[in-house]
């Protein structure tokens, strides 16, 4: 990486998630996420006669939610995000009193979320060099924010698990905004946010669609990374980026970053 004599174009990176600074596999279909919910919904005082039984209540409870939130949504072109934590709340509203008063509804629902997560997580973890990669970015003075279609009640954990929370400026997940990407007005959003101009400010993901192609319709420059967990139909590079790496090469990225 050539050293840095001048200041760099760009003021804020905002980094997509999974497939960009985490590399993971989930599989929300399989048994073993289903049985770790089950065990925890027993566990916070829950009552069902089986994981299908529970299984199937989830299903019926998850249709009435997103029709719900859909009726209640900020935009209305497509991209509103759903929040899957409510649904989580009302599998357990047939808890005791008594377990009720151990921990409340929030909290048992929480926990109860992150038990399905990682039931249904076979592998997860930060790229090589990712931590390194953004202290090195903060050290020439950029901001560095995350900007992520997300679960928050899963999100956030995993945050904390893979030390992002302790190095990250800023965090903006889908679901507490209630809207995702490619929208155009969540972009704009995050300029808002950390009060930067479209052309002081970068995005990073994997997702041509999502990441690169929603950035450029708020004139917000995107460098494409072709990951493992990439979309299938993704090129191996894309004629919307600035620039194109095979895999989450973040001493390309540096390179380009800090001497654009």
């Amino acid at each position: 990486m050539e050293n840095v004599t001048h200041t760099p174009k760009y003021e804020v990176v905002f980094f997509d998630l999974y497939g960009t600074l985490i590399d993971i596999r989930t599989d929300e279909q399989c048994d073993a996420a289903w049985q770790a919910l089950y065990d925890a919904a027993c566990e916070l005082g829950a009552q069902y006669d089986s994981v299908e039984a529970l299984r199937e209540r989830f299903k019926k409870l998850e249709a009435r939610e997103m029709v719900h939130q859909s009726n209640h949504a900020i935009v209305r072109n497509g991209w509103d995000e759903f929040d899957v934590l409510p649904v989580y709340r009302s599998l357990l509203m047939n808890r005791s009193d008594e377990t009720e008063r151990l921990l409340a509804l929030p909290q048992a629902a929480q926990k109860a979320a992150w038990a399905f997560r990682q039931g249904s997580t076979s592998m997860i973890r930060l790229y090589p060099g990712a931590l390194e990669m953004i202290e090195k970015l903060q050290e020439s003075g950029i901001v560095v924010a995350l900007l992520s279609n997300a679960q928050s009640c899963y999100t956030r954990a995993e945050l904390e698990m893979t030390g992002l929370v302790n190095v990250l400026d800023d965090v903006i997940i889908s679901s507490e905004e209630k809207i995702r990407k490619p929208a155009r007005d969540l972009y704009m959003l995050a300029l808002d946010r950390e009060f930067v101009t479209a052309k002081h400010a970068l995005m990073v993901g994997n997702d041509e669609q999502n990441d690169i192609v929603g950035a450029r319709t708020a004139g917000i420059d995107g460098v494409y990374f072709r990951t493992e967990i990439s979309p299938a139909d993704d090129p191996e590079t894309s004629s919307y980026a600035v620039r194109s790496f095979t895999g989450a090469d973040y001493e390309g990225l540096l390179d380009y970053v800090l001497n654009a």
